[in-house]
């Protein structure tokens, strides 16, 4: 019979820095035996349209509901960044790797720039494939919600719903404007499709205030990984919160630095 141990977190903490200290860490992963990037898309939808119609909302409502997912839609990326910023991942650390230096966005970090007002250290649950158009119907209130979707049902059209979106006023708009943010920013799939994880992760935000922070950091560590394995893909993750982080970095780490990369 198995017996399967608890720990507190302190315990867990505990346990792990005492294995990492008697084993040592993980060999790097050794950049020349890496698939050299030779295509790389930076999903990027347009939102300006999206963005005037939050003029005729209630900003400081949406801002303490939404914390500042308007002002991240707006940020311009410049995807060459990212582009260089992905050659330097190391997909066995999970972390961008500088020579001796380790970075990757944390979850406090994520936190700060997006402000959204709920607990950020809450556990996201998705919601069930087959109920997601069901309970979006429902917020949103637009009936025969499926009626939106591809043809290969991987997503919502974003054109369509922009269409609803003229016709909506009051906290029907607001909700509309935050499904637009969450589907094409937060969480890009494809150009012009709002995904079912993006709506799912936008109807749990909507019903249970479960922060998203963990879920957008998760999709940031994943993508580049992905990407820097196989030498190609799509940057599907919020690419001007990662853009933000990597460009605010204090300069002086930079400065000071520069001479250990030579």
């Amino acid at each position: 019979m198995t017996t399967i141990a608890k720990f507190s977190i302190i315990e867990y903490k505990k346990n792990y820095e005492l294995s990492q200290l008697t084993k040592g860490d993980c060999l790097k992963s050794n950049a020349k035996k890496l698939s050299p990037i030779k295509n790389l898309n930076c999903i990027m939808n347009e939102v300006n349209k999206l963005t005037t119609h939050f003029q005729n909302v209630d900003k400081d409502a949406f801002s303490k509901k939404y914390g500042c997912s308007v002002e991240i839609a707006r940020v311009e990326v410049l995807s060459p960044t990212v582009w260089a910023l992905v050659h330097f991942w190391d997909p066995d650390y999970h972390c961008f790797s500088f020579r001796s230096i380790d970075l990757c966005p944390t979850m406090e970090e994520y936190g700060m720039l997006t402000e959204f007002p709920n607990n950020l250290y809450r556990i996201y649950f998705p919601l069930r494939s087959d109920k997601i158009i069901l309970e979006l119907s429902k917020l949103l209130r637009i009936a025969n919600l499926e009626k939106f979707l591809e043809k290969n049902a991987i997503g919502l059209k974003w054109r369509m719903l922009e269409i609803e979106l003229e016709k909506k006023s009051g906290s029907e708009k607001e909700r509309l404007i935050a499904l637009g943010i969450f589907g094409p920013v937060l969480f890009p799939s494809q150009t012009g499709v709002v995904s079912l994880e993006a709506a799912a992760a936008y109807v749990e935000y909507e019903n249970t205030q479960t922060n998203p922070v963990t879920t957008i950091l998760a999709e940031t560590i994943l993508t580049p990984n992905h990407c820097r394995k196989i030498g190609k893909g799509a940057m599907r993750c919020c690419m001007q919160l990662l853009y933000i982080w990597i460009v605010t970095l204090p300069e002086n780490f930079f400065i000071g630095n520069f001479y250990q990369w030579k």
